[in-house]
């Protein structure tokens, strides 16, 4: 489980850079790769443009609050 939330954070994430990076947000793309929480305000910020790949991390650092103990130690 943990395995499938890190793919779909990660492509979240590298879908918001290119969405940064096609509308010529090049400082927000920049701030996204350095400072990861950045995607965050960009998702609220450009909502219009962002918000299927937000929703995404959005949901996907949900799930990772709901793992149990046992599972994160699994991935150890």
């Amino acid at each position: 489980m943990i395995y499938l939330i890190g793919i779909i954070s990660t492509i979240a994430w590298i879908w918001l850079i290119v969405i940064a990076f096609k509308n010529s947000f090049i400082i927000w793309g920049i701030a996204m790769i350095l400072f990861v929480p950045a995607c965050l305000l960009f998702g609220i910020l450009h909502w219009n443009k962002a918000s299927v790949p937000f929703i995404l991390l959005v949901i996907s650092i949900g799930l990772m609050f709901t793992l149990s103990p046992a599972e994160i130690s699994q991935f150890k």
